[in-house]
C-alpha cells in the first residue's frame, strides 16, 4: 500500500501533481490511500506518522513551494528537505521527495500539468520501483 500525502497549499498546483500520481497507480492497479495536510512543512510529520503504523510500503509528499518575496521560502524548502532526508536516513520506508521549490508560478505550473511535464506520474513511478526494489532486498 502506498501512502499520499498532499500539502493543501499551493492546491492549484498540489491537485494536479496529485491527479498525475493517482493515474499512474490507478493504471499500474497498485493500491494507495490519500491524505492532506496544510502546507509542505507539515508533510514531514505525517509522513513520520504513516512511517509509524507500519502500513505502508512506500510514502509520496506532494507540495508546493513557491518562491515570493520574501526568504520564507528558503526556510521552508529548508526544513522540508532536511526533515525528508532524515526520515529517509532513520527509516527503511521509502519516502519520495514530490515537492516541488519552484522560482514562480509559471515554473510550478510546467511541472504539473497533466499535459505537460507531471511530476506527480514520476513520483508514483519511484514509489513503484522502490517497492519492488526493496522487495528483491527481502
Amino acid at each position: 500500500m502506498i501512502a499520499i500525502v498532499k500539502a493543501q497549499f499551493n492546491s492549484h498546483i498540489t491537485d494536479l501533481l496529485e491527479a498525475g500520481c493517482e493515474d499512474y497507480l490507478m493504471d499500474k492497479a497498485l493500491p494507495y490511500t490519500k491524505f492532506e495536510c496544510p502546507g509542505a512543512v507539515e508533510t514531514v510529520v505525517y509522513a513520520k506518522k504513516l512511517i509509524d503504523t507500519g502500513k505502508y510500503e512506500s510514502i509520496i509528499v506532494i507540495g508546493a513551494i513557491i518562491k515570493g518575496d520574501t526568504d520564507h521560502y528558503e526556510y521552508v524548502c529548508q526544513y522540508v528537505t532536511n526533515g525528508i532526508s532524515q526520515l529517509s536516513a532513520l527509516h527503511s520506508t521509502p519516502i519520495i521527495f514530490g515537492i516541488l521549490t519552484v522560482q514562480n508560478e509559471e515554473l510550478a505550473y510546467e511541472r504539473a500539468a497533466i499535459d505537460r511535464m507531471n511530476k506527480g506520474k514520476e513520483f508514483a513511478e519511484t514509489a513503484a520501483f522502490m517497492i519492488e526494489a526493496f522487495k528483491k532486498l527481502g
